[in-house]
């Protein structure tokens, strides 16, 4: 029983124990147990909450007498571990908060428990999530479940290996140039970077984060958690001055894919991305045929992509702007406990004036204009998530990309900062893998707030797919060694501290 609640989904779950089919004691008990098997060597989970189990128990009793089920009934989730979680530590992967236990949940916990969900633990993450891969001073380096000797990516690295390894069936991460997308590209899973303001974020430091909006989204294994997910999710709190107010999107029935428009349907392939991301050719081809697949359903698509040749400067300024805005004092006091990566990038941005970054936001705002101006021609635009394969956990970065030098880290997320920028709605789709079995992922993007369209479309190719939407058998026998505190250089878009 136990292996068959690992390979439940949380929809699948919420119905079973609904329905006294299964207890929530048993469903957290079969995660505990998986975590206990795998997390030793993969290293997802940093933290397990202590009263899981306690918490199921609760639930059990709630439906044996009589209560309602609700949307997450007993179902086990996981929360990256820079999200806020009363009476469970929250370090931001930061020896700075390395025993800060906070007093209040995060708005996406508080509704996740009130949905039915228990907290089953946090997710490991690299400093202040500002690495493509997945390390800290505190937990040490995550681990790829498909390739224990590969990276699992970053930010939120902890929640998509934790996922992958079926390690639970729900994962909250966050994405500000990629966190999200990132990481389920590299674990083949779904994930979704929603609308800015879809998801309230709150407790944080800065209600109005204009340049550049970090948000929160689901990352799961299906389609359809990722419709209940968003259920559940969205909706505006006024401790979140940017929050969307409701819309009337249905994103239980977007989750179902039979909403998607067909015959009149127009996909953009943007696969070279205006040819600033290094691209690796086995990516770019699985990306492409994963592509064609939307002929089948009736869409037209035509290779086509929109000027990108300013997303350097402008993430060089708007994410410089965050680095001071967020980190500067902390680093002014406590340099010498911070990873080099984050000191570089810190660093690096206080070299940066207030014409520089004025200037970033002056050409992102062009950039947008642009972008909205190509997205009156589509319906949605498919590109690949990351220009490379999952690459070895003992490089910080790839060396080179389709016979191309990497120089700056940044390089590899481009492909996500990309769209980041334009607060557009996307998700993370599995497109295949590599001879050697490493995953690749493509991202979709749609019209803005269209969140459920993007959905929509993605359960549409899920049944097209379906042999993609899958999970690893978890190989632990040839592990390597690598470094307990894997970061890359301090290097900020072509500076160094």
């Amino acid at each position: 029983m136990s292996k068959q609640i690992l390979d439940m989904s949380a929809n699948e779950i919420a119905k079973a124990v609904g329905r006294r089919k299964l207890s929530a004691f048993e469903v957290a008990s079969a995660f505990l147990e998986r975590i206990e098997e795998v997390n030793p060597v993969i290293n997802a989970v940093c933290t397990v909450s202590d009263t899981i189990l306690e918490e199921a128990r609760a639930i059990d009793e709630r439906i044996t007498s009589g209560g309602d089920p609700r949307p997450l009934e007993g179902v086990p989730f996981l929360i990256k571990d820079i999200l806020q979680t009363k009476g469970v530590r929250t370090t931001f992967g930061s020896l700075l908060l390395e025993n800060d236990v906070p007093d209040e949940d995060t708005i996406s916990v508080e509704r996740l428990k009130k949905a039915g969900g228990v907290l089953l633990g946090k997710t490991n993450t690299p400093e202040f999530a500002h690495d493509i891969n997945t390390s800290n001073k505190i937990f040490g380096t995550t681990r790829n479940p498909w390739n224990v000797n590969v990276t699992a990516g970053g930010s939120s690295g902890g929640a998509g290996a934790s996922i992958a390894a079926a390690m639970a069936p729900l994962a909250i991460g966050t994405d500000l140039g990629g966190s999200i997308r990132i990481p389920c590209s590299f674990n083949n899973l779904v994930g979704l970077r929603p609308t800015p303001g879809r998801i309230p974020f709150y407790p944080t430091d800065y209600g109005w984060d204009t340049l550049v909006e970090h948000v929160q989204g689901p990352m799961v294994r299906s389609i359809s958690d990722i419709g209940l997910a968003m259920h559940v999710l969205s909706g505006p709190d006024e401790r979140d001055p940017s929050s969307l107010p409701n819309d009337g999107k249905d994103f239980l029935t977007a989750a179902t894919g039979n909403s998607v428009p067909r015959e009149t349907g127009k996909i953009a392939y943007a696969g070279n991305l205006g040819g600033v991301v290094p691209l690796d050719p086995e990516v770019e081809s699985l990306v492409k045929s994963a592509v064609r697949r939307f002929e089948e359903f009736g869409f037209s698509i035509e290779e086509d992509c929109f000027d990108t040749s300013s997303i350097k400067e402008i993430v060089t300024g708007t994410r410089g702007f965050g680095m001071v805005a967020r980190y500067a004092d902390r680093f002014d006091a406590h340099r010498e406990l911070m990873t080099d990566q984050l000191v570089g990038q810190v660093s690096a941005a206080l070299q940066l004036s207030v014409r520089d970054v004025v200037k970033s936001e002056k050409l992102r705002t062009q950039y947008w204009h642009n972008v909205r101006k190509f997205m009156q021609h589509y319906d949605f635009i498919i590109a690949p998530a990351v220009g490379a394969p999952p690459f070895r956990l003992d490089e910080p970065f790839p060396s080179h990309v389709g016979g191309k030098p990497v120089e700056r880290f940044q390089d590899v997320f481009l492909a996500t900062y990309i769209f980041s920028v334009t607060g557009l709605p996307m998700i993370s789709l599995p497109s295949g893998f590599t001879r050697d079995g490493r995953p690749v992922g493509m991202q979709v993007i749609t019209k803005r707030f269209c969140d459920d369209r993007v959905i929509a479309l993605g359960a549409a190719y899920e049944k097209m797919a379906s042999e993609f939407f899958c999970r690893p058998e978890v190989d632990l026998s040839d592990v390597r060694p690598v470094s307990d505190d894997l970061n890359t250089p301090n290097v900020f878009m072509g500076k160094t501290s």
